[in-house]
């Protein structure tokens, strides 16, 4: 019932105090929702192995543990089951496949995160069980966090996005429509959020990142994505000229995780360029 009104409240805190109305919007960017699995995910999460990393995260094994291992990085307010129709074609391509719960996401304990402490949380876990993955698949704000992974280790050569924002200020822009804050009141959330994260919102984003080179990034989104804008998939497709890029149509910025289809072709190309 509150939630309704926090716009209208962010709004008058804007003009009267653009500082706290800053900290406010941040604060509440910084909170991720956390929903229940669905049948298909609670089933899928039954059949696999769980695991908790030494920081208390959660994850989920599937497969072989001999098999190269695919690493699924989920989306804002999402969980690792949430892939759960490309985790049963990649398991039929025979490979292992961890599914991993970010902070304050799925399992893993926490109720505040952003772009940067989830990745260096994802290091951490990385690091602690020795996991060495032969590819990654992000979604959504899962892309991003593998944007800014490369910052910091070596990734492999196969890298898979899926409705991923390549300019993070798009998701900004969105935020600050939706809570109606003032101008002033986003350059000082920005100025904050930069400072948080030691990193500028332009200089994490995928269409100024060099990630491609040496790579085989597959990029997909889908022409009627409502929370992501198409326009995200075709201004990189003129940066990544190494790039193959995959457009759907009618699967939104959700459902394009469970179409059979999409996922096969997402297990057959990593099969293809191992």
């Amino acid at each position: 019932m509150l939630r309704k009104y926090i716009p209208t409240f962010i709004n008058i805190l804007s003009t009267t105090s653009p500082n706290m109305a800053a900290n406010l919007a941040l604060s509440l960017f910084s909170r991720p929702r956390k929903f229940d699995r669905n049948e298909q995910e609670l089933a899928l999460f039954n059949e696999g192995t769980q695991l908790t990393f030494s920081s208390g995260r959660r994850a989920t094994l599937w497969g072989d543990p001999a098999a190269p291992l695919i690493f699924l990085c989920h989306g804002w307010e999402s969980r690792g089951t949430q892939f759960h129709v490309i985790i049963r074609a990649l398991l039929a391509q025979n490979y292992q496949v961890i599914g991993w719960n970010a902070p304050a996401h799925g399992a893993s304990p926490g109720t505040k995160t952003q772009i940067l402490s989830m990745t260096l949380a994802l290091i951490e876990d990385l690091a602690s069980q020795d996991l060495k993955p032969a590819a990654y698949i992000g979604h959504s704000m899962g892309g991003a966090i593998i944007g800014l992974l490369h910052k910091y280790i070596t990734l492999p050569k196969i890298l898979v996005f899926i409705s991923a924002p390549t300019n993070i200020r798009t998701v900004f822009n969105k935020y600050f429509a939706t809570i109606h804050l003032s101008l002033k009141a986003q350059k000082l959330m920005l100025d904050k959020l930069n400072a948080l994260t030691q990193h500028t919102v332009d200089s994490i984003s995928l269409i100024n990142s060099d990630i491609y080179k040496a790579r085989l990034p597959l990029i997909i989104h889908d022409e009627n994505d409502k929370e992501i804008p198409f326009s995200e998939f075709t201004n990189l497709q003129k940066n990544w000229p190494n790039g193959e890029f995959h457009a759907t149509q009618g699967l939104g910025h959700k459902r394009i995780l469970r179409d059979e289809p999409l996922a096969a072709f997402i297990a057959a190309y990593i099969k293809k360029n191992a």
